[in-house]
């Protein structure tokens, strides 16, 4: 299984963590990208998104990070790969220094 780690901070105050499922993996290029990175954006700091794209998305993993998100890319044993979006909010330790400072 190959996964693929982006590690950011975005910025605001911590909310309560929700997660939601995206499943991308029946459009056409560009459509699963421009619809995660919709999503994306409209997560609030401590919100979780799961998006299935239906190849290893590597521009999108990038876009993510240049938006201050955390991103996750794992390959699904049967074709495309599930992406865990973090909105990590700002000070929170992130193995960047310490916990809690």
């Amino acid at each position: 299984m190959n996964t693929s780690t982006h590690t950011c901070v975005c910025r605001g105050s911590g909310t309560a963590a929700a997660t939601a499922l995206l499943d991308l993996r029946s459009l056409q290029p560009p459509e699963p990208m421009q619809q995660a990175l919709a999503a994306a954006d409209r997560l609030a700091p401590g919100q979780v998104l799961e998006v299935l794209t239906p190849l290893m998305p590597m521009p999108l993993l990038s876009a993510l990070a240049e938006r201050g998100l955390q991103a996750q890319a794992i390959t699904l044993s049967g074709g495309g790969a599930k992406v865990i979006i973090r909105c990590i909010p700002h000070g929170a330790a992130t193995g960047h220094g310490p916990a809690g400072a």
